[in-house]
Protein backbone atom coordinates (compact mmCIF):
# COMPACT_ATOMS: atom_id res chain seq x y z
CA UNK A 1 0.00 0.00 0.00
CA UNK A 2 1.18 3.29 -0.93
CA UNK A 3 0.89 4.64 2.53
CA UNK A 4 2.29 2.39 4.31
CA UNK A 5 5.32 2.12 1.80
CA UNK A 6 5.46 6.24 2.49
CA UNK A 7 5.68 5.49 6.62
CA UNK A 8 8.35 3.34 6.35
CA UNK A 9 10.55 5.37 3.90
CA UNK A 10 10.61 7.39 6.73
CA UNK A 11 11.43 5.23 9.03
CA UNK A 12 14.41 3.58 7.67
CA UNK A 13 15.88 7.05 7.05
CA UNK A 14 15.84 8.14 9.97
CA UNK A 15 16.40 4.99 12.18
CA UNK A 16 20.14 5.86 13.00
CA UNK A 17 18.74 8.83 15.42
CA UNK A 18 16.86 8.70 18.44
CA UNK A 19 13.85 10.72 18.50
CA UNK A 20 12.29 13.21 20.90
CA UNK A 21 8.67 13.03 22.17
CA UNK A 22 6.93 16.56 22.18
CA UNK A 23 3.97 16.54 24.52
CA UNK A 24 1.65 19.62 25.47
CA UNK A 25 -1.99 19.87 27.20
CA UNK A 26 -3.39 22.95 25.98
CA UNK A 27 -7.63 24.31 26.19
CA UNK A 28 -9.77 22.94 23.73
CA UNK A 29 -9.95 26.34 21.74
CA UNK A 30 -6.25 26.54 21.46
CA UNK A 31 -5.55 22.70 20.24
CA UNK A 32 -6.21 23.92 16.29
CA UNK A 33 -3.14 26.28 16.39
CA UNK A 34 -0.76 23.71 18.24
CA UNK A 35 -1.76 20.86 16.49
CA UNK A 36 -0.97 22.96 12.97
CA UNK A 37 3.06 23.99 14.55
CA UNK A 38 3.06 20.33 15.57
CA UNK A 39 1.86 18.92 12.38
CA UNK A 40 3.94 21.14 10.31
CA UNK A 41 7.11 20.99 12.12
CA UNK A 42 6.73 17.13 13.42
CA UNK A 43 7.69 13.96 12.12
CA UNK A 44 4.49 12.81 10.50
CA UNK A 45 1.85 14.38 12.27
CA UNK A 46 -0.05 14.95 15.57
CA UNK A 47 -1.95 12.99 17.60
CA UNK A 48 -4.86 14.66 19.75
CA UNK A 49 -6.21 13.19 22.92
CA UNK A 50 -9.47 14.14 24.27
CA UNK A 51 -11.37 12.55 27.17
CA UNK A 52 -13.16 9.42 26.15
CA UNK A 53 -15.46 7.01 28.12
CA UNK A 54 -18.84 8.44 26.48
CA UNK A 55 -21.23 5.92 24.50
CA UNK A 56 -23.84 7.89 22.15
CA UNK A 57 -25.67 5.07 21.29
CA UNK A 58 -27.10 4.46 24.51
CA UNK A 59 -27.84 7.94 25.40
CA UNK A 60 -24.92 8.91 27.27
CA UNK A 61 -24.32 13.05 26.56
CA UNK A 62 -20.06 14.06 25.18
CA UNK A 63 -18.60 15.57 28.10
CA UNK A 64 -17.14 19.01 28.13
CA UNK A 65 -14.14 18.83 26.83
CA UNK A 66 -11.62 21.47 28.87
CA UNK A 67 -8.75 20.93 27.31
CA UNK A 68 -6.62 18.38 25.24
CA UNK A 69 -3.21 16.61 24.78
CA UNK A 70 -1.12 16.46 21.52
CA UNK A 71 1.99 14.90 21.34
CA UNK A 72 4.41 14.87 18.13
CA UNK A 73 7.68 13.66 17.29
CA UNK A 74 11.14 14.90 15.78
CA UNK A 75 14.32 12.80 15.21
CA UNK A 76 17.45 14.49 16.48
CA UNK A 77 19.16 15.70 13.55
CA UNK A 78 20.29 18.76 12.96
CA UNK A 79 17.90 19.49 10.41
CA UNK A 80 15.15 19.05 13.26
CA UNK A 81 16.57 21.10 15.63
CA UNK A 82 15.75 24.76 13.95
CA UNK A 83 12.00 23.05 13.69
CA UNK A 84 11.88 22.41 17.42
CA UNK A 85 13.07 25.76 18.54
CA UNK A 86 10.14 27.18 16.02
CA UNK A 87 7.95 24.90 17.87
CA UNK A 88 8.59 26.28 21.32
CA UNK A 89 8.57 29.79 19.83
CA UNK A 90 5.33 29.20 18.58
CA UNK A 91 3.67 27.78 21.78
CA UNK A 92 5.60 30.87 23.39
CA UNK A 93 3.41 32.99 21.85
CA UNK A 94 -0.06 31.31 21.82
CA UNK A 95 1.00 31.54 25.59
CA UNK A 96 0.49 34.88 25.83
CA UNK A 97 -2.87 34.25 24.76
CA UNK A 98 -4.47 31.28 27.54
CA UNK A 99 -2.03 30.01 30.21
CA UNK A 100 -0.29 27.15 28.79
CA UNK A 101 1.92 24.99 31.15
CA UNK A 102 4.78 24.28 28.33
CA UNK A 103 6.09 21.84 26.52
CA UNK A 104 6.87 18.26 28.09
CA UNK A 105 10.02 16.51 26.41
CA UNK A 106 11.15 12.83 26.20
CA UNK A 107 13.86 11.29 24.23
CA UNK A 108 12.95 7.60 23.04
CA UNK A 109 14.50 5.12 20.60
CA UNK A 110 13.22 4.74 17.47
CA UNK A 111 11.22 1.21 17.81
CA UNK A 112 9.33 2.96 20.84
CA UNK A 113 8.89 6.09 18.58
CA UNK A 114 6.99 4.02 15.81
CA UNK A 115 5.16 2.04 18.74
CA UNK A 116 4.44 5.09 20.69
CA UNK A 117 2.70 6.83 17.28
CA UNK A 118 0.95 3.80 15.69
CA UNK A 119 -0.68 3.28 19.23
CA UNK A 120 -2.55 7.41 18.88
CA UNK A 121 -3.95 6.06 15.49
CA UNK A 122 -6.63 3.36 15.89
CA UNK A 123 -9.69 2.70 13.78
CA UNK A 124 -12.03 5.36 14.03
CA UNK A 125 -15.84 4.35 13.57
CA UNK A 126 -18.05 7.37 12.07
CA UNK A 127 -21.59 7.13 11.23
CA UNK A 128 -23.12 3.52 10.70
CA UNK A 129 -20.95 1.35 8.47
CA UNK A 130 -17.91 4.23 8.26
CA UNK A 131 -14.53 3.28 9.51
CA UNK A 132 -11.33 5.72 9.31
CA UNK A 133 -8.21 3.27 9.46
CA UNK A 134 -4.93 3.64 9.52
CA UNK A 135 -2.57 0.92 7.34
CA UNK A 136 -1.88 -1.30 9.92
CA UNK A 137 -4.57 -1.74 11.89
CA UNK A 138 -8.01 -2.79 10.42
CA UNK A 139 -8.55 -5.05 13.45
CA UNK A 140 -12.38 -3.70 14.90
CA UNK A 141 -13.74 -3.98 10.76
CA UNK A 142 -16.68 -5.83 10.58
CA UNK A 143 -18.89 -7.24 7.84
CA UNK A 144 -20.62 -4.78 5.60
CA UNK A 145 -17.99 -1.82 6.52
CA UNK A 146 -16.78 0.95 4.32
CA UNK A 147 -13.24 1.31 5.38
CA UNK A 148 -11.55 4.76 4.37
CA UNK A 149 -7.72 3.87 4.79
CA UNK A 150 -5.99 6.85 5.55
CA UNK A 151 -2.40 7.19 6.82
CA UNK A 152 -2.03 9.76 9.38
CA UNK A 153 1.96 9.92 7.99
CA UNK A 154 0.19 12.18 5.15
CA UNK A 155 -1.05 14.32 7.71
CA UNK A 156 -4.08 16.96 6.00
CA UNK A 157 -7.14 15.07 7.55
CA UNK A 158 -7.23 12.15 9.50
CA UNK A 159 -10.81 12.13 10.66
CA UNK A 160 -10.94 12.77 13.93
CA UNK A 161 -11.95 16.70 14.08
CA UNK A 162 -15.56 17.20 14.71
CA UNK A 163 -15.68 18.68 11.22
CA UNK A 164 -14.64 15.87 9.31
CA UNK A 165 -16.92 13.44 11.12
CA UNK A 166 -19.78 15.61 10.80
CA UNK A 167 -18.81 16.25 7.04
CA UNK A 168 -18.75 11.83 6.93
CA UNK A 169 -21.80 11.19 8.45
CA UNK A 170 -23.69 13.82 6.11
CA UNK A 171 -21.95 12.10 2.94
CA UNK A 172 -23.43 8.55 4.64
CA UNK A 173 -26.96 9.78 4.68
CA UNK A 174 -27.58 12.00 1.59
CA UNK A 175 -25.00 9.83 -0.91
CA UNK A 176 -27.24 7.91 -3.71
CA UNK A 177 -25.43 5.42 -5.90
CA UNK A 178 -23.87 6.92 -8.76
CA UNK A 179 -23.62 10.30 -7.94
CA UNK A 180 -21.23 13.12 -8.64
CA UNK A 181 -19.34 14.32 -5.55
CA UNK A 182 -17.34 17.68 -6.17
CA UNK A 183 -14.73 17.85 -2.49
CA UNK A 184 -13.77 21.44 -2.04
CA UNK A 185 -10.77 21.75 0.26
CA UNK A 186 -10.03 17.93 -0.31
CA UNK A 187 -6.86 17.78 2.09
CA UNK A 188 -6.03 14.22 2.66
CA UNK A 189 -8.88 12.71 0.39
CA UNK A 190 -10.53 11.37 3.48
CA UNK A 191 -14.22 12.63 2.06
CA UNK A 192 -13.12 11.48 -1.85
CA UNK A 193 -12.19 8.52 -0.68
CA UNK A 194 -15.55 8.07 1.19
CA UNK A 195 -17.82 9.25 -1.34
CA UNK A 196 -16.43 6.61 -3.77
CA UNK A 197 -16.33 3.80 -1.82
CA UNK A 198 -19.80 4.56 -0.73
CA UNK A 199 -21.09 4.58 -4.29
CA UNK A 200 -20.71 7.67 -6.09
CA UNK A 201 -20.21 7.14 -10.00
CA UNK A 202 -17.42 10.11 -9.68
CA UNK A 203 -15.77 12.53 -7.67
CA UNK A 204 -13.68 15.24 -7.89
CA UNK A 205 -11.62 16.85 -5.57
CA UNK A 206 -9.94 20.54 -5.45
CA UNK A 207 -7.36 21.96 -2.93
CA UNK A 208 -5.24 24.55 -2.78
CA UNK A 209 -2.20 23.17 -0.84
CA UNK A 210 -0.37 21.49 -3.46
CA UNK A 211 1.52 19.10 -0.75
CA UNK A 212 -1.81 18.08 0.20
CA UNK A 213 -2.89 17.02 -3.31
CA UNK A 214 -0.02 14.57 -3.30
CA UNK A 215 -1.52 13.33 0.21
CA UNK A 216 -4.59 12.67 -1.20
CA UNK A 217 -3.33 11.18 -4.43
CA UNK A 218 -1.73 8.75 -2.32
CA UNK A 219 -4.50 8.19 0.01
CA UNK A 220 -7.03 7.56 -3.46
CA UNK A 221 -4.51 5.19 -4.83
CA UNK A 222 -4.10 3.61 -1.52
CA UNK A 223 -7.66 2.94 -1.26
CA UNK A 224 -7.86 1.66 -4.65
CA UNK A 225 -10.35 4.56 -5.99
CA UNK A 226 -8.33 6.42 -8.15
CA UNK A 227 -9.98 5.59 -11.37
CA UNK A 228 -13.54 7.12 -9.35
CA UNK A 229 -11.64 10.38 -7.88
CA UNK A 230 -9.53 13.06 -9.46
CA UNK A 231 -7.94 15.65 -7.45
CA UNK A 232 -6.86 18.81 -8.69
CA UNK A 233 -4.55 21.86 -7.19
CA UNK A 234 -6.94 25.14 -6.94
CA UNK A 235 -10.09 26.07 -5.68
CA UNK A 236 -13.88 26.99 -7.57
CA UNK A 237 -14.51 27.98 -9.85
CA UNK A 238 -12.22 25.01 -11.89
CA UNK A 239 -12.41 24.34 -15.59
CA UNK A 240 -12.86 20.66 -14.32
CA UNK A 241 -16.07 21.42 -12.87
CA UNK A 242 -18.73 22.24 -14.60
CA UNK A 243 -22.22 24.25 -13.47
CA UNK A 244 -24.56 22.13 -12.03
CA UNK A 245 -22.23 19.20 -11.91
CA UNK A 246 -22.03 18.16 -8.44
CA UNK A 247 -25.15 15.98 -6.97
CA UNK A 248 -23.33 16.50 -3.60
CA UNK A 249 -20.61 19.31 -2.68
CA UNK A 250 -18.92 18.55 0.51
CA UNK A 251 -17.29 21.90 1.29
CA UNK A 252 -15.05 21.50 4.86
CA UNK A 253 -13.18 24.11 5.01
CA UNK A 254 -13.71 27.34 7.54
CA UNK A 255 -16.26 30.54 7.84
CA UNK A 256 -13.69 32.54 6.10
CA UNK A 257 -13.54 30.67 2.67
CA UNK A 258 -17.36 28.99 3.03
CA UNK A 259 -18.68 32.72 2.73
CA UNK A 260 -15.72 34.06 -0.11
CA UNK A 261 -16.90 30.63 -2.25
CA UNK A 262 -20.67 30.51 -1.34
CA UNK A 263 -21.89 31.63 -4.98
CA UNK A 264 -19.19 28.92 -6.41
CA UNK A 265 -21.07 26.52 -3.95
CA UNK A 266 -24.18 27.03 -5.36
CA UNK A 267 -23.19 26.98 -9.13
CA UNK A 268 -21.47 23.63 -8.70
CA UNK A 269 -25.00 21.61 -7.08
CA UNK A 270 -27.50 20.44 -9.63
CA UNK A 271 -31.02 21.50 -8.66
CA UNK A 272 -31.72 19.79 -5.82
CA UNK A 273 -28.62 18.82 -5.12
CA UNK A 274 -26.92 18.79 -1.75
CA UNK A 275 -24.03 21.55 -0.09
CA UNK A 276 -22.73 20.01 3.12
CA UNK A 277 -20.89 23.40 4.96
CA UNK A 278 -18.44 22.65 7.66
CA UNK A 279 -15.48 23.57 9.49
CA UNK A 280 -18.37 26.75 10.62
CA UNK A 281 -17.53 27.76 14.03
CA UNK A 282 -20.68 29.03 16.28
CA UNK A 283 -19.22 32.69 16.43
CA UNK A 284 -19.10 32.74 12.97
CA UNK A 285 -22.23 30.97 12.01
CA UNK A 286 -24.56 34.02 11.09
CA UNK A 287 -21.74 35.42 8.45
CA UNK A 288 -21.94 31.87 6.31
CA UNK A 289 -26.01 31.56 6.94
CA UNK A 290 -25.99 34.89 5.34
CA UNK A 291 -23.56 34.50 2.52
CA UNK A 292 -25.61 30.81 1.51
CA UNK A 293 -28.68 32.82 1.55
CA UNK A 294 -27.15 35.50 -0.04
CA UNK A 295 -26.14 32.94 -2.75
CA UNK A 296 -29.82 31.07 -2.87
CA UNK A 297 -28.99 28.18 -0.69
CA UNK A 298 -31.58 27.18 1.70
CA UNK A 299 -30.28 25.26 5.27
CA UNK A 300 -31.95 22.64 5.72
CA UNK A 301 -30.25 21.01 8.86
CA UNK A 302 -27.63 22.34 11.10
CA UNK A 303 -25.76 20.08 13.20
CA UNK A 304 -23.67 20.92 16.51
CA UNK A 305 -20.42 19.59 17.72
CA UNK A 306 -19.50 21.61 20.24
CA UNK A 307 -18.09 24.74 19.39
CA UNK A 308 -18.53 23.73 15.85
CA UNK A 309 -21.28 23.80 12.99
CA UNK A 310 -21.66 21.88 9.85
CA UNK A 311 -24.83 22.93 7.83
CA UNK A 312 -27.01 21.19 4.81
CA UNK A 313 -28.42 23.08 2.25
CA UNK A 314 -29.96 23.19 -1.39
Amino acid sequence: MVGLAHWHANLTLMATHPWLELKIEVPFEFVEPVAELFRRYGKGGVAIEEEGGWDPDIGESQPPRPSAVLRTYMPQTPAFRSKREIVHIGVALIGKLTPLNGIEEREIEESEWEAAWKAHFTPLRVGEHLVVSPPWDHGSVRDGDVVIEIDPGLAFGTGHHPTTHRALESLERLIKPCDKVLDVGAGSGILSVGAAKLGAGRVIGVEIDKIAVKAGRANLRANGVSGKVRCYAGTLPNDHVPSGWADIVLANINSVALVNLAPELRRALKPGGWLVGAGILEERRASVETAFAAAGLKIRERLRDDDWVAMLCQ
